[in-house]
């Protein structure tokens, strides 16, 4: 009978050690290699999240990024519908300045509109990308009415709001825009650093009202050259604050087929007609010959790069019905400039803007006019004629026809004309596109992503 101490059973006996020993290092390698798995698998999905969370702080962000664009662009746009959509606006809506920035007329100061419940916050406008376009609100009172999104995905959203805390330069007001990667008011309404809900940005930036006139005029009609007229001209300065400088010119005022005494002249009282007149200014004359300096002196830019501005209204003058689509420009584009390239034939009778009245933004206002060509009045005079509110710059001399402009005129080079116009210097008119008209624009530097 063999025994375990027999020798035959000894390498039977090893050969089960040595068994026993692989299946050990076996399982030890299989648990090093699990664990190398598990660890692989956690890293994987920790770059998921955190590629899925970079993904949608980078929507939110350009959403929040596009709002600030948005809003710059209503800025400096005409008036809107609740849509935000100018096509088919009312002379009734406002434009989205108007809607949401509230503009002394004295200081120039800016604030934001807020709601009308007391300790409301101020208006917000806002739009969702519905997977194929997008659909924004513009409230007149309260916050953006945004329809949900349907089917499945990532619909990003923006709300902007306006700020002036810590403002303290006229014309300047703080855009902040918030981005959510889903249409959620808690999102839209909180800080960047409030709670998370899903992906969630806050830029915000300063921007700055660049003025349509940087140098306004000091007279009823300034004239670079020379005053030619062969009809009657009247111009009136009787506002006792303003001068009273009726003609300021760089050349000789009176000639043509008639003299100075033929002019209709009307200063502040006590001030005789002839005494309301700057001849031969030299701060005119030197510019005398270049017409591009001329227009930079009072607009603060190059022609080409002033009718470019964003809140410029390019208006090809038709050959019919130029008055009417003059004033029905300025009509729906409170606020902004108005470049007519060519003559301006004004050939019906009616008014072109208004008076101002911050108080009712649904009157049409003054504008800045810039026309390239000729003034041509042709309307009835007996039917009243042609009312102009606001400051009109020509970069041609040529007058003719009879009408009436309330606020200022400046012609760029000589003033040839056969016109029986008559320029009355309206000072609230003025001081209204000075503090009022222009383009919003960025303000360097004032960018950041944070509350």
């Amino acid at each position: 009978m063999k025994t375990l101490n027999d020798p035959i059973s000894r390498p039977m006996q090893r050969a089960q050690q040595r068994g026993a020993a692989s299946l050990i290092v076996v399982m030890v390698l299989f648990f090093l290699m699990s664990l190398v798995a598990a660890y692989t698998s956690r890293n994987l999905i920790f770059e998921q999240r955190t590629s899925v969370n970079q993904y949608r702080a980078t929507q939110a962000f350009e959403a929040a990024e596009a709002g600030l664009e948005w809003a710059l662009a209503q800025l400096n746009g005409g008036r809107i519908g609740a849509a935000c959509l100018e096509a088919g606006a009312l002379i009734t809506n406002t434009s989205f300045r108007q809607r949401y920035l509230d503009i002394n007329p004295v200081s120039g100061m800016v604030a934001s509109r807020t709601q009308s419940a007391a300790g409301a916050p101020p208006w917000r406008a806002g739009c969702i990308w519905n997977g194929a376009a997008w659909i924004c609100s513009c409230p007149s009172d309260g916050d953006p009415v945004l329809p949900v999104p349907v089917g499945s995905g990532i619909f990003p959203a923006f709300w902007v709001t306006f700020s002036t805390v810590g403002v303290t330069r006229p014309g300047v007001v703080q855009v902040v825009a918030n981005g959510c990667t889903r249409l959620n008011e808690d999102c839209l309404k909180s800080s960047a650093e409030s709670s998370n809900i899903e992906g969630r940005a806050l830029v915000s930036t300063l921007v700055a009202l660049k003025s349509s006139i940087t140098t306004p005029p000091a007279a009823g009609m300034t004239v670079v050259g020379n005053v030619n007229i062969g009809g009657t001209l009247a111009v009136y300065n009787t506002e006792p604050d303003r001068g009273g400088i009726t003609i300021q010119a760089g050349g000789m005022v009176g000639g043509g087929a008639t003299d100075i005494s033929t002019f209709t002249l009307r200063s502040i009282p006590g001030t005789p007609a002839l005494a309301s007149i700057a001849l031969q200014d030299t701060s005119l004359s030197a510019l005398a010959g270049t017409p591009d300096r001329v227009f930079a002196s009072m607009f603060g830019a190059w022609p080409n790069t002033y009718k470019l501005q964003p809140a410029a209204v390019r208006l090809p003058c038709p050959d019919t019905g130029c008055r009417q689509a003059l004033s029905n420009a300025v009509a729906f584009n409170p606020d902004r400039v108005i470049w007519v390239e060519g003559d301006l034939t004004l050939e019906t009778v009616g008014d072109v803007g208004s008076l101002p009245d911050p108080a009712n933004p649904a009157v049409a206002g003054p504008a800045v006019i810039v026309v390239t060509g000729n003034l041509l009045f042709t309307g009835a005079a007996a039917a009243g004629g042609v009312r102009i509110f606001g400051v009109v710059y020509t970069r041609s001399g040529n007058w003719t026809g009879a009408g009436e402009l309330q606020g200022g005129a400046f012609v760029e080079g000589n003033l040839a004309s056969t016109a029986a116009a008559s320029v009355v210097f309206n000072g609230p008119v003025i001081d209204t596109l000075r503090l009022r008209a222009g383009s919003f624009v960025r303000v360097p530097g004032s960018w950041r992503d944070f509350p």
